[in-house]
């Protein structure tokens, strides 16, 4: 074979590498920014609005009792404030391939507390729980009128922000993970809120005796039962809306759509009505709730699975000109990927000192991916800095000394 034929193929290879690449990041939109101030989108406005709206109930709300009780507020708003703070960091950590950008995490986290929330679901909720006494007595109330409210006045109040945001972001939010990321943001806010509204409300309900210490007994409470809440339940309806919806990057799978969105309802209901379906009783409540936190995280680990196959094919196209380069090595990409092949990667290691390596490896080589993603491509700083850390890993792990 000619060098002039081995030269055609190496640049035909390049061509292919480069193509995949960037039909990656045009279909995935990795690295594209979000700019939330949009005059020209009506979904703007309508966030707008609806966000005032929301502010305006919160006034109304809390103006009347703020007074009496600004010391156990205020303990409620930091409590239940740290228990978001580190669900939000869980929720960033867990956000490994196409990371959202902050503005509209926080949009998200801003509509689930405050629009979604106020402007929604506590003004439904009210009228609707002040039906059901009246059309099935008070004894079917009490075990049974939240789960057949909440799960459909919350979940809609929650995607009607998700829907709004991706009239805002529609090249960032675009996939089956993305909705469960967003959706767990969303959720998050919602959570957050609410916990704050239980203590504020066990305050008030105590008629200012003990304020401070029911403020924190309730913020515990909630705080203590919120690993499956919110968060978990938007993060499944959303993302069966995207299967629903189907997007340039998200083929449409409507069976699987319908699935998720019915099981993040279902979810809330359990939860809403442990006491009904437990029968009243505090051992058929809490096996209500064991299997409810069972069925939801195995729904979700289901979810999250059946996501990944197409975040991981944008990130072997969008670093197939680093493959081809020789700064990622096939195997090394194929162990961030895949988890069988992680596992094999860091086990055929000759030591712990060079699995833990390994381990930096993978982190290095999802970074690169960012940073490529955020350079659309361009041989850029970042770029260059990244290759470098993907370079001193592998050294790393090959230099490390035997025992």
């Amino acid at each position: 074979m000619s060098n002039l034929v081995m030269g055609t193929e190496a640049e035909s290879g390049s061509e292919d590498a480069l193509r995949r690449q960037a039909d990656a990041l045009e279909e995935s939109g990795w690295g594209e920014r979000f700019d939330f101030v949009q005059p020209h989108n009506l979904c703007f406005w309508v966030y707008l609005w609806l966000t005032a709206v929301g502010v305006f109930q919160v006034w109304s709300y809390f103006d009347p009792k703020i007074g009496f009780y600004a010391e156990a507020f205020a303990i409620s708003a930091v409590l239940c404030g740290l228990c978001g703070a580190a669900w939000w960091l869980w929720f960033r950590h867990i956000d490994r391939w196409e990371r959202q950008p902050v503005g509209l995490v926080v949009a998200g986290l801003v509509w689930g507390a405050i629009p979604a929330t106020f402007a929604f679901a506590m003004t439904v909720n009210t009228a609707m729980l002040g039906i059901y006494p009246k059309l099935f007595g008070q004894d079917w109330s009490a075990n049974w009128a939240a789960g057949f409210t909440a799960p459909f006045t919350e979940e809609a109040a929650k995607l009607c922000g998700f829907i709004l945001l991706m009239g805002l972001a529609p090249r960032l939010v675009r996939t089956a993970n993305d909705g469960l990321v967003i959706g767990a943001f969303i959720g998050l806010g919602f959570a957050a809120f609410e916990d704050f509204l239980y203590a504020a409300n066990s305050t008030a309900s105590a008629f200012g005796t003990d304020p401070v210490g029911n403020a924190v007994q309730m913020s515990f409470t909630r705080i203590a039962v919120s690993f499956v809440s919110h968060p978990l339940f938007s993060a499944l309806v959303c993302s069966g809306v995207v299967y629903l919806l189907g997007t340039a990057a998200q083929p449409r799978r409507i069976g699987r759509g319908v699935a998720f969105v019915l099981i993040g309802m279902f979810l809330h209901f359990t939860w809403d009505d442990a006491g009904g379906l437990g029968g009243g009783s505090g051992l058929g409540t809490f096996g209500v709730m064991c299997a409810s936190v069972a069925l939801a995280f195995t729904v979700l680990t289901i979810a999250f699975r059946l996501a990944a196959p197409r975040e991981h094919q944008f990130v072997r196209d969008i670093l197939a000109p680093e493959i081809e380069a020789g700064s990622v090595h096939p195997e090394e990409l194929e162990a961030t990927l895949d988890r069988k092949s992680r596992k094999a990667f860091r086990k055929s290691a000759p030591n712990r000192r060079a699995r833990k390596a390994r381990k930096h490896l993978r982190r290095a080589i999802l970074d690169l991916t960012h940073d490529v993603a955020d350079a659309q491509g361009a041989d850029v700083e970042p770029v260059r800095h990244s290759r470098t850390e993907v370079a001193r890993c592998r050294a790393s792990a090959e230099l490390a000394p035997t025992a």
